[in-house]
């Protein structure tokens, strides 16, 4: 069994943001030509990964492409 890393209302949503973290980090890969790692690292750097993190504000419940924008504009 996993363990619960994020919640929302009392219900387990860690599955939910892993799956939205690897999405957005195959668009930075795509969008920037870099590796999965250096991806990772730049997202994991960052104030909307810091921002998606804090799952009360749903952020997750966004579409990664949502999320690779709001990382872009950050990083414009």
């Amino acid at each position: 069994m996993s363990d619960v890393i994020y919640t929302f209302q009392g219900k387990d949503i860690t599955m939910n943001v892993c799956i939205q973290i690897r999405a957005v980090v195959d668009i930075l890969q795509e969008n920037l030509k870099i590796t999965f790692e250096e991806a990772m690292l730049r997202f994991y750097c960052s104030k909307t990964y810091r921002i998606l993190q804090e799952t009360e504000n749903a952020l997750w419940a966004e579409s990664a492409e949502y999320i690779a924008d709001r990382y872009f504009a950050e990083m414009a």
